[in-house]
């Protein structure tokens, strides 16, 4: 051959060419099995939360849930039925009011990471009252539904207030 470069060249082309993100994105590599994630959420409670929840010596669970968008061909029995996403794992911490809660380490699965799309692990936070004093959730709070790369080594504020101060009962009117 006369030119033996110029097949090699084409190779070498086709074969680097295989990423199929959207022209301009970065790759997100997911780390796999334990990941170092470093970040924390910090409850702001309102004034009559706080109080209610501390004479109540009521806690605060902060549950976080990562999933992930599908790479294409993954198959079913990965995928959450009502999402269509790949459940990546959850994790819950109780703490009591005016702390913060520190995540330092997720056990997220090595398995499902290997099947999530270039976008990388999403995270939904779910925070609400202990249920030590009282049966039914206290807390009517904000969440975080979003991507987990922005929020690695920072925080996530979740403000929360009484369900009573955001729906007053009829009898207080």
């Amino acid at each position: 051959m006369r030119y033996p470069i110029l097949p090699l060249s084409l190779l070498l082309l086709l074969f680097g060419c295989s990423d199929r993100r959207p022209q301009g994105e970065q790759k997100n590599i997911s780390p796999q099995g334990p990941t170092s994630s470093q970040f924390s959420v910090n409850v702001r409670l309102s004034e009559a939360a706080r109080k209610k929840l501390v004479d109540g010596k009521e806690t605060i669970v902060v549950g976080l849930y990562f999933t992930g968008h599908p790479k294409q061909g993954t198959e079913a029995r990965y995928l959450d039925i009502k999402s269509g996403n790949v459940i990546l794992g959850h994790v819950k911490q109780e703490i009591h009011p005016g702390e913060t809660a520190e995540f330092n380490e997720l056990n997220l699965n090595a398995d499902a990471l290997a099947r999530i799309d270039w976008q990388g692990p999403h995270i939904l936070t779910d925070v609400y009252s202990g249920r030590r004093s009282s049966k039914d959730n206290l807390l009517d709070c904000g969440d975080y539904n979003g991507s987990f790369d922005p929020i690695r080594g920072g925080a996530i504020d979740v403000d929360c207030q009484l369900i009573e101060e955001q729906f007053p009962s009829r009898s207080r009117r």
